[in-house]
């Protein structure tokens, strides 16, 4: 049972307050992927996601800008790594933006705490999402817990107790009061309405992957040089609502200068998890592929549609 005294929000506490031990050094590159010469890109096998976007460009960005100005590094912190016994692996779970400006500033070495999934997370994953939030230090310039990160938390845990066959895998009325106790910007009916939803269905959404600048120009050229598209005009990736309007008129005003082009490629990133949500489901392809459809018909323009990963 996660209580305010329990053992990872005592651990939690020792690692914001610089008393806990356990601590090893970690090399970040096994932590990203090298997209281009000095340009890196997270490895989403290497963590243990927290939020509901895997991270915010414009925060590293702001704080690496800050640093290399005032050459001030006091705003990193150490990594926080989740030790797996089964597989013998390192997962970094507090964090995430740290590691991003440690290895853009070219420190490829970071002192990292240590804690163990097993004995210290309960080997749960709603308890390890739980200790990444509890690692958030107001004091520091980190991203605060959201809404969305704590119904994250009960989520998940009720996804688990549906895995383990527990008869009713909603949360005890203590464990949403010890949770609430510890995220007070979330009442309890709230938390008592994320539980009355159906146990079986939904669940924890997948992050969402941010795409850098660098990232998303090479996946506009690995569009551009496929065997399909030879002929066909493709446009540079754009998010997902822009498909109904600037999508469409980007189009049509090429067309307009160059009327012997009639095929098209629209490249789609999900900007968010809501988005990312949709794409997965669906719907909102299907709801694209019918108007594309109705403007090939009336107007002999042929789009085809390549959507960018979402995790």
């Amino acid at each position: 049972m996660k209580t305010q005294n329990t053992k990872f929000v005592a651990i939690a506490k020792q690692i914001k307050s610089g008393t806990y031990k356990r601590k090893i050094v970690i090399d970040l590159r096994d932590y990203f992927d090298e997209i281009a010469p000095d340009k890196w890109s997270p490895n989403p096998d290497t963590r243990i996601q927290v939020r509901d976007t895997d991270r915010s460009l414009a925060f590293v960005d702001e704080i690496y800008n800050t640093i290399k100005t005032t050459g001030d590094t006091s705003l990193l912190d150490d990594i926080v790594v989740v030790y797996f016994k089964k597989t013998d692996e390192y997962k970094i779970i507090g964090g995430n933006h740290t590691s991003e400006i440690k290895i853009r500033l070219g420190i490829y070495e970071s002192d990292a705490y240590v804690v163990d999934f097993e004995d210290d997370l309960e080997g749960r994953e709603s308890v390890a999402i739980d200790f990444g939030n509890e690692l958030n230090n107001p004091e520091k310039r980190v991203r605060p817990a959201t809404e969305s990160d704590v119904k994250n938390i009960v989520l998940t845990h009720i996804a688990e107790n549906v895995k383990m066959g527990l008869k009713d895998p909603r949360p005890t009325e203590e464990w949403k009061k010890n949770l609430q106790a510890r995220y007070p910007f979330v009442s309890i009916k709230t938390i008592g309405q994320w539980c009355s939803n159906d146990p079986n269905v939904g669940g924890r959404r997948s992050a969402k992957k941010s795409w850098t600048a660098v990232e998303k120009e090479q996946h506009h050229e690995s569009i551009k040089n496929k065997f399909d598209y030879q002929g066909y005009h493709v446009i540079a990736p754009r998010g997902l609502l822009s498909w109904y309007q600037t999508g469409i008129s980007t189009v049509v005003n090429h067309h307009l200068d160059n009327p012997l082009q009639k095929d098209y490629v629209l490249i789609f990133y999900a900007e968010n998890a809501a988005q990312a949500a949709e794409l997965v489901s669906g719907n909102i392809r299907a709801k694209i592929e019918e108007r594309y459809n109705r403007m090939r018909l009336q107007l002999g323009i042929n789009i085809k549609v390549e959507y960018m990963r979402t995790k």
